[in-house]
């Protein structure tokens, strides 16, 4: 018997998909506000057409991608993540000795 099977006889995940759970209290949690001074955001998508040759139906289909979320107020697009701020540095650096 592999150990997959056993892992699996005794309730245990599958190696390596393991998954770590972390209680976060949202109210402790920074908003995401839009430039707008507006906090309430809807989903925004974008959608791709697939066609019939690479369709699993055959037929011509639809597939959504979420790109992020729109403002209500503005409907001004932010992506999913946070984007971190980069401190731009010189291009060239003088030294001078």
């Amino acid at each position: 018997m592999g150990e997959a099977m056993r892992r699996n006889l005794l309730g245990l995940k599958p190696r390596g998909q393991q998954q770590m759970t972390m209680n976060v209290p949202l109210d402790q949690l920074e908003d995401r506000v839009c430039p707008c001074g507006e906090k309430v955001f809807v989903a925004a998508l974008t959608l791709k057409e697939i066609p019939a040759m690479c369709s699993p139906s055959g037929k011509p289909e639809t597939a959504m991608s979420q790109v992020g979320f729109a403002c209500v107020t503005c409907g001004l697009v932010i992506p999913l993540r946070p984007e971190e701020t980069k401190e731009e540095k010189p291009k060239i650096e003088v030294i001078r000795g």
